[in-house]
């Protein structure tokens, strides 16, 4: 597990410089992080968070789009595009801390 975990932190790495597939190379990380938190939480607990950093803040795509979805939608739907990529990955944390305290000794 430790080495899917490594994986996972590479990639979220690589999801920094990835310009518009970033976020959902962020994501892929993020699910194979809440995969391997029982046994690596602090390599896991890592990954999630440098994705959230790299989605809530280095990604400016969602920004635009959300933007753009504002034009056309109205000031309602601005956020929820950026909501719900940066809401996925807070989740992911939430379900791998239930994860890390539920393991067996």
């Amino acid at each position: 597990m430790k080495a899917i975990s490594i994986v996972a932190l590479v990639v979220a790495a690589l999801s920094f410089f990835i310009p518009v597939f970033g976020v959902f190379t962020a994501m892929a990380a993020s699910v194979l992080a809440v995969i391997t938190f029982r046994w690596e939480s602090t390599l896991s607990g890592v990954t999630i968070g440098l994705n959230i950093v790299n989605t809530a803040f280095f990604t400016p795509s969602l920004l635009l789009s959300s933007m753009d979805m504002s034009d056309e939608f109205g000031s309602e739907g601005a956020g929820e595009l950026y909501y719900f990529y940066v809401g996925f990955h807070v989740v992911l944390l939430i379900i791998g801390i239930i994860l890390s305290f539920t393991k067996k000794t």
